[in-house]
């Protein structure tokens, strides 16, 4: 298996096609024939830096790419008189950007590869037997200058894709769970509170209001009683 990869902008997609790292480092692209190819060491390296670049095998994407055209690169004059062959698009029906084109037994399918290939007065009379869906006939030449290679997400398989083509996961930190709350100390009797609020030193009446949403004690010596109350009954559950 090559050893090369595509880098993928893990943090989204458009629609179901993933985006990776253009050539020299030039933003994003779902293009393919666009994107910068790394090798083993380049990938691994960057996917050490960010892991929201996630190196995918080459090879592999590469057999299960799709053709599909973006809508904003479609040409406004719609058929193109002179030619032999055309395509049928559907009108405000994308996957992302991406066009659907009328496949065979009528189905629509994003996948240009499997757009059904028309002359124009078939293509008319195809046309005209569902007036109520809106379509768009195209010029097949000009559709396939702006066709491009893509990939979905869904087809990624981490173990083939990343791991089995030698890339190693790098560890990530775990990050401990917070209340959000800075650690204090009480004004009156020196107890140790916590509080929201990293410059106010907290009472323990304070806190105990924070805590619970609304006041219930006016000084340190009922949230203790209250603690210690609460204590012996748990205790005495347990036992």
């Amino acid at each position: 298996m090559s050893q090369l990869f595509y880098l993928r902008d893990s943090r989204t997609n458009v629609g179901s096609t993933c985006l990776f790292w253009a050539k020299d480092g030039c933003g994003y692209t779902s293009d393919l024939d666009k994107a910068h190819v790394y090798t083993l060491e380049e990938a691994q390296r960057q996917f050490n830096s960010r892991h929201t670049d996630v190196p995918l095998c080459k090879e592999l994407v590469d057999q299960l790419a799709t053709v599909r055209v973006d809508n904003q690169y479609l040409p406004l004059n719609g058929a193109k008189v002179g030619c032999d062959l055309y395509v049928i698009s559907f009108k405000d029906n994308w996957d992302g950007n991406d066009v659907y084109w009328l496949s065979q037994f009528g189905f629509s399918d994003v996948n240009y590869k499997d757009a059904t290939i028309f002359s124009y007065q078939a293509a008319l009379d195809i046309q005209s037997l569902k007036p109520s869906i809106k379509t768009e006939i195209f010029a097949k030449a000009e559709i396939d200058a702006i066709a491009r290679r893509t990939f979905q997400a869904a087809n990624i398989n981490e173990r083939k894709m990343i791991t089995a083509a030698g890339i190693r996961k790098p560890k990530r930190k775990r990050h401990r769970q917070t209340t959000g709350k800075t650690r204090g100390n009480c004004p009156h009797c020196g107890a140790i509170t916590w509080g929201f609020n990293p410059y106010e030193a907290y009472t323990c009446a304070e806190a105990d209001a924070e805590n619970r949403g609304f006041n219930l004690y006016d000084n340190c010596k009922e949230v203790k009683l209250a603690k210690q109350m609460s204590k012996a009954k748990i205790e005495g559950e347990a036992a």
